[in-house]
């Protein structure tokens, strides 16, 4: 069962700004996520977005809210309605929403200006075998392949930050690597002391998809 999971990206990686319209209104611009860059430390990993991973939640999926705060009450457009749209670039994944003339909108309007908001979050679930685990440079690091995107927008603080999810896939890949190395050492002392065995014939045990989850990006 897909779990959904929350990432907050920090106004100071890519801008939030609020764009006049000919018609007098106000739409709001923002990257709700970016390829190619590591999370902060999620508690143990890191994360990093493929480019490929939003093309076909992005294509197919017929409504994503836009939100404050990932406030449904709050709501500040939807794909649906065509006061939302969502685009992806080499950047990363792209919203413009045209601000409502309420009091979320309003505000969302002034806190943007002021640059009062936080950054962008979105929340999401990985798609069976959308996502990938390694080590690099001593960090385990998970990469998001393809997952469903439900909601996005602008976030004032990076409190909900929830990573629950992610880190039951590492401890389960953890849990699996070590009893396959306990495995591999009992077999090794079971193994007749006239019979060598090859360095190179031993192999590290390969990490497996896990479970899916929902994202999110925080500045320190």
């Amino acid at each position: 069962m897909e779990k959904n999971e929350t990432r907050i990206l920090g106004a100071e990686a890519v801008g939030i700004e609020v764009r006049a319209n000919d018609d007098g209104g106000r739409t709001l611009v923002g990257y709700g996520a970016v390829f190619g860059k590591r999370s902060q430390d999620l508690g143990g990993f890191q994360e990093v977005i493929s480019p490929g991973a939003f093309n076909r939640t992005i294509k197919n999926t017929k409504d994503v809210l836009v939100t404050l705060n990932h406030d449904v009450n709050a709501l500040l457009g939807r794909t649906a309605a065509g006061t939302a749209r969502l685009s992806v670039d080499e950047v990363g994944v792209r919203y413009e929403v045209d601000l409502p003339d309420t009091s979320t909108g309003r505000d969302v309007e002034v806190l943007a200006s002021r640059g009062d908001l936080f950054g962008s979050s979105f929340t999401f679930s990985v798609t069976d075998k959308g996502q990938s685990w390694a080590k690099e440079d001593g960090v385990r690091v998970r990469t998001l392949n393809e997952v469903k995107l439900y909601e996005l927008g602008p976030v004032v603080s990076p409190a909900y930050l929830d990573t629950t999810v992610a880190l039951r896939s590492m401890e389960a890949i953890q849990d699996e690597t070590e009893e396959e190395e306990e495995d591999s050492e009992t077999r090794q002392d079971d193994t007749p002391a006239n019979e060598e065995t090859k360095e190179d014939e031993i192999q590290e045990p390969a990490p497996t998809p896990i479970p899916s989850a929902v994202y999110l990006y925080g500045k320190r």
